[in-house]
């Protein structure tokens, strides 16, 4: 009888363990991949991500995997951007089940210059504004944190947000307008932009603005 104790004792004290191991430090895999690939392709089919090895945490409360990559490449056509990490949460329910997996992702970019990221996204969608944007700015810098949910059927839902920090832009046009230093936190929902804390330089006048509302772009 004690030796069935000792031997309950030992599998409780294993499991124990294990669960804290990935409660706390938890482990590397590329199991996840070709699910994060594949919502990714459903931003736009066209794009390819380079995927390091997944982190994955247990949250044991929520009955989750808390799933996560860093140092990631997304590429479109010639041109490549940065991802800084990408996150999603699983339920270990569906998992078990093989039911459908990934029911959101977080990407957060790294500091992109927008020198890079214009082109990037003229591959996806060459329009006329971004051409503009290609020819008159010269310089700065963003980071996103980009905020998606899926159906079902794995459909990006139309209430995925974006939140930034645009930084240190220059803007020049018509030889004669020259935007210096415009910096901006920003939050797109939902056909609404809210630019927040803007400061910007036009031929050498600051101006600031505390919050303004774009609605319907």
């Amino acid at each position: 009888m004690k030796l069935v104790y000792k031997f309950i004792f030992f599998i409780f004290f294993i499991t124990v363990i294990f669960l804290s191991y990935l409660s706390i430090i938890g482990i590397e895999t590329d199991k996840f991949n070709n699910q994060i690939k594949s919502k990714i392709n459903n931003i736009n089919k066209d794009f390819k991500i380079e995927l390091k090895k997944i982190k994955v945490i247990l949250d044991p409360f929520k009955l989750k995997l808390n799933v996560k990559t860093a140092g990631s490449i997304l590429k479109n056509q010639n041109h490549s951007i940065e991802i800084d990490n990408i996150k999603t949460q699983i339920s270990i329910k569906a998992w078990v089940k093989k039911r459908f997996l990934i029911e959101n992702l977080e990407i957060s970019s790294k500091s992109l210059e927008l020198n890079t990221l214009i082109p990037f996204l003229r591959s996806i969608k060459n329009s006329t504004e971004l051409f503009i944007l290609e020819k008159v700015i010269k310089k700065g810098s963003l980071i996103a944190d980009i905020k998606l949910e899926f159906d079902r059927e794995g459909k990006i839902k139309d209430n995925y947000e974006i939140d930034g920090f645009v930084k240190d832009v220059e803007v020049s046009f018509l030889k004669k307008y020259y935007i210096r230093k415009f910096n901006f936190l920003f939050k797109y929902k939902k056909d609404n932009l809210i630019l927040e804390d803007a400061l910007v330089s036009l031929n050498g006048l600051n101006f600031l603005s505390n919050n303004l509302l774009i609605k319907n772009i």
